[in-house]
């Protein structure tokens, strides 16, 4: 079953790829730097991070910027680990890609999900997005001081909140129907410079 939904993420993984494709220049690059597709595991991270730390250095950002970008990769692939569907062969699968764009990068993150879950999220990510950046700092600290702690999930919306402040916009949220009650669930951050 694992082979079949990656067999499914491939293709929606190349598409993104072909709708963002742009040319380079210099030392310039605008266009997809990271793209990856397939099982995620705590081993995985920082290896996909490290990636996308090499890819981020052949564009022209401040290190404040690349920290930024990189936290939010972090964060994104962390969700996918904390709240993505496990498989019967115990195996949560994603799609991540980090493209450079001339408003800053955009990182794309995408797991499937049981619908509840997706629900949840969507109704998570709708509350964060109509915050102000005042209001995000003020829910983070009160999440962090609340002592919510789920011991399978973490601090609850804490990695969220996070993302939304160093996004400095809105974080986009898609879920598209799959099969067995589950949804494609696509998360959008954009950094902006």
């Amino acid at each position: 079953m694992t082979q079949k939904w990656h067999n499914e993420l491939l293709p929606l993984l190349q598409q993104r790829l072909q709708r963002h494709d742009a040319p380079s220049t210099g030392r310039t690059r605008y266009g997809v730097l990271l793209s990856y597709t397939g099982t995620v595991d705590t081993d995985i991270v920082p290896h996909l991070i490290q990636l996308a730390e090499r890819s981020i250095a052949n564009t022209e950002t401040s290190r404040k910027e690349r920290k930024r970008v990189l936290f939010v990769c972090i964060e994104s692939v962390q969700n996918v680990l904390h709240h993505g569907f496990i498989d019967d062969a115990g195996e949560t699968l994603l799609y991540l890609t980090l493209e450079h764009t001339p408003v800053g990068f955009q990182v794309h993150c995408g797991n499937l999900m049981k619908d509840l879950d997706a629900q949840d999220l969507a109704k998570r990510i709708g509350k964060i997005n109509g915050l102000s950046h005042a209001q995000l700092r003020k829910e983070y600290i009160d999440v962090l001081c609340g002592g919510h702690q789920d011991p399978v999930h973490g601090n609850a919306g804490l990695g969220l909140i996070s993302m939304a402040k160093r996004t400095q916009g809105v974080i986009e949220f898609e879920a598209n129907p799959h099969s067995d009650g589950l949804h494609m669930v696509t998360l959008t951050s954009t950094i902006r410079r």
